[in-house]
């Protein structure tokens, strides 16, 4: 594991959109090849957390490090670069409705401008690892929610992106589908990617360099 920071919050505060207090004086970092558990209950901030390390929002005090790079308002073009180093499963990285399967899995790599047969390839093994050869052609409208993850965890793996953040890993699984996630998980880890991973509730089984934390009072203890 390198101990190179690829995420950081220094000192951040936040209120809500109601007005109160979200996050106090909330800092933490993640090392490439490192992984972070946020477990945190309904409210407590887990997707606002994750809205400020990909940009969707900006703190009232305090400064973010992504990639190396500041997370600031007036750099939409930066930001661009730093979510096409980040791939998202559950919560805010939802699938686009207009899109086929094969659409939404290919879509990370269309954003990297890769080569026709490249973006064949890796789909066809995509979609061979998660068994979703039937499906290319389906929206998401009519997916199954067991399907609809693993077109997500699919096209969060396709392009190798350094970072991956997964809000409520099992959302939507059966107990033989969640063994299989968290078998690729591990592959996730072993392969030096880094990971968040949101939580309403400490995980059962454990990855290789894992930080666990909990969200609450509006800071990570």
């Amino acid at each position: 594991m390198s101990d190179k920071i690829i995420v950081e919050l220094n000192n951040i505060f936040m209120q809500s959109d109601r007005g109160g207090q979200l996050f106090k004086d909330l800092s933490f970092s993640l090392k490439a090849g490192e992984t972070a558990v946020i477990v945190g209950g309904a409210g407590s901030g887990k997707s606002s957390l994750i809205e400020l390390i990909i940009g969707e929002r900006f703190p009232d005090e305090g400064s973010i490090e992504v990639f190396g790079s500041q997370i600031k308002k007036n750099r939409k073009g930066r930001l661009k670069k730093i979510r096409r180093k980040i791939g998202g499963v559950g919560g805010l990285f939802s699938l686009i409705p207009s899109f086929t399967v094969s659409e939404n899995i290919t879509f990370p790599l269309v954003l990297n401008a890769e080569r026709k047969s490249v973006k064949k390839e890796r789909l066809f093994k995509m979609l061979t690892e998660f068994s979703l050869l039937n499906q290319t052609k389906e929206y998401p409208y009519n997916l199954t929610r067991v399907e609809s993850s693993l077109v997500q965890y699919a096209r969060a793996s396709i392009a190798n992106q350094p970072l991956l953040i997964i809000d409520e890993p099992s959302a939507g699984l059966d107990k033989n589908t969640y063994i299989r996630i968290f078998d690729y998980l591990l592959k996730v880890s072993l392969s030096g990617r880094s990971m968040i991973i949101l939580s309403s509730e400490m995980p059962e089984q454990t990855i290789p360099n894992t930080k666990f934390y909990r969200l609450e009072n509006g800071t990570l203890v």
